[in-house]
């Protein structure tokens, strides 16, 4: 499947700013999965862009302004091409044992740093009694497992927007019933980490026949004889072509979209519009300058700032 994506991300504030800088999580990743063809980012007001990879491997673009204005625009848009295999990881054939998989398997060192609980996936009274639901058995297919935790997750707790907020801990989802994807993917990285499964949370988008397009997050866990391999809480469902990774973390504070700080005491109001649609055949290279526009909704957050504010995107959905 080849997919277009546009992410535009507007920020206005109610007083002057005298200073903005940012950070962009927006390239898709290239890999055995999917291949990004091209990407380009459009500012509202000329900037000197740069990039690195950071800790992770994510390439992370980012910029500053001096006395922007009220109102600072950025596009960002990829061309990727996905695979629709789907497998996940159900097809894995290893087996739990009496010792815990870290300790059994061969991890790789990439695998090392997500095994610990931390930040929003952290350890909770809340989170004991789901452990011990879901604890696995000796013999048990770990890959049928997972998926199980997944489908646990998916049946026992509502989709709701605006119960939770982008740095929100487990307990929230556990207490309230309720939750976005980001709440789902950290809680089912908790319980895989829990019992000694390397899990890690991936930053994307999913494209949605005839539906709304979304920023998206889901989970990926490392198995012996699949490497990483990833499954949706949210839509119980193996990732597929439908899914565009664009940066892997321990949990959502690695990865955020758009991150960064202004200096200024005004309130910022966020507005995000994100579109999707399938192409038949690749573009040309001057693609970007053609864009059609964005006809879809914008969702919007006022946050109120001190003299110097943080600036962080919205959560994911």
């Amino acid at each position: 499947m080849i997919l277009e994506i546009q992410h535009e991300t507007s920020m206005e504030y109610s007083q002057s700013v005298s200073e903005w800088l940012c950070e962009l999580r927006m390239e898709p990743v290239s890999d055995a999965t999917q291949r990004c063809h091209s990407f380009q980012i459009s500012v509202g007001q000329p900037v000197n862009l740069s990039s690195y990879l950071d800790g992770f491997g994510n390439r992370v673009h980012h910029f500053n302004i001096l006395k922007p204005p009220t109102t600072v625009r950025v596009l960002a848009a990829s061309v990727v091409e996905t695979e629709a295999s789907g497998v996940g990881p159900i097809a894995s054939q290893s087996l739990f044992s009496d010792r815990p998989p870290a300790d059994e398997w061969q991890l790789p060192l990439e695998a090392l740093d997500y095994l610990l609980l931390r930040g929003p996936v952290r350890a909770s009274p809340l989170l004991d009694p789901f452990l011990a639901e879901l604890r696995p058995l000796p013999r048990m297919l770990v890959g049928m497992w997972v998926c199980q935790v997944a489908e646990t997750i998916r049946g026992r707790f509502e989709y709701a927007p605006d119960v939770t907020g982008a740095t929100s801990p487990i307990d929230h989802l556990l207490a309230h019933g309720k939750g976005v994807c980001q709440d789902f993917t950290h809680l089912m990285i908790a319980v895989l980490r829990s019992f000694g499964v390397p899990a890690r949370y991936v930053s994307g988008y999913i494209h949605r026949d005839n539906k709304e397009s979304q920023s998206h997050a889901w989970c990926e866990v490392w198995l012996p004889d699949l490497g990483w391999t990833g499954f949706d809480p949210t839509n119980g469902c193996p990732v597929n072509g439908h899914f565009v990774k664009t940066a892997v973390g321990r949990d959502f504070s690695d990865v955020p979209p758009n991150k960064g700080t202004y200096r200024g005491a005004g309130d910022e109001r966020i507005k995000v519009r994100v579109a999707t649609r399938t192409l038949d055949r690749l573009p040309s290279l001057s693609w970007h300058d053609q864009l059609p526009p964005l006809d879809v909704p914008v969702h919007a957050m006022l946050r109120a700032a001190p003299k110097y504010a943080d600036e962080e995107d919205m959560q994911q959905q």
